[in-house]
């Protein structure tokens, strides 16, 4: 758990204690709002610790506001590494089926026969595929020599495999582009917050300053971030 203020040393090494000097305290009962971890199945909890970390230590958020700022900017840039993962993924299984497809029809003219099932050359491909993909020297040569007699590459199973799965990785792009999309926004809203912050302090010390000049009573300045007067 991130914890924001100071805190006996924690024994669970998977989420060592933040330092107060990095994230403001928070009230105790808000905790759980940067304690939940958005990972899957095979994410690791130290990648994403380190990453909300060195988020922290670089935006350095001064309050409560901006700290679930940056927790939702974290989240979203895992989101979106995921589905980079995915990307990658998807396209690596793809060339099994795109493999198995290239080779059938070469297949299929050689060893025609009347009464052989359809899916025993299909089989016979996929089998030759995988163990292409797996590095099977054999399965190698054979494959490539079937690619070669229809004038392909292994570039092109990598082509053929991406236009398999276009629909997919046109889905995956939009959600990663979203992701980046609402993490620029939160930025953008903190940037815009501190620049509010910042004038009203900037227009507080000039009210000061033409106080201490003329004499008359300070105009109250109240602030945004907490109802109080400056």
């Amino acid at each position: 758990m991130i914890t924001t203020e100071a805190a006996a040393p924690v024994h669970d090494h998977s989420m060592p204690a933040a330092s107060g000097e990095i994230l403001p305290a928070l009230p105790r009962h808000l905790d759980f709002l940067l304690e939940e971890r958005p990972l899957l199945p095979g994410e690791t909890a130290e990648q994403y610790d380190t990453l909300l970390r060195t988020f922290i230590g670089q935006v350095k958020p001064v309050d409560v506001i901006e700290a679930i700022w940056v927790k939702d900017i974290v989240d979203l840039i895992w989101e979106a590494k995921r589905c980079r993962r995915w990307r990658g993924q998807i396209l690596a299984q793809a060339r099994l089926q795109a493999a198995t497809a290239l080779i059938l029809p070469v297949l299929e003219a050689r060893n025609h026969n009347a009464f052989k099932p359809d899916f025993e050359q299909r089989r016979e491909a996929e089998s030759l595929a995988l163990g292409w993909l797996d590095g099977n020297a054999n399965e190698a040569l054979a494959t490539g020599e079937l690619l070669r007699a229809r004038g392909l590459t292994p570039a092109d199973v990598t082509a053929h495999a991406f236009q398999l799965k276009l629909p997919d990785i046109e889905r995956i792009e939009r959600m990663i582009a979203s992701a980046d999309h609402r993490r620029d926004t939160l930025l953008r809203e903190i940037e815009r917050k501190r620049a509010s912050v910042s004038q009203l302090l900037r227009a507080a010390s000039a009210d000061v300053i033409d106080v201490e000049a003329s004499g008359r009573e300070p105009r109250r300045v109240t602030s945004p971030r907490n109802g109080h007067d400056v």
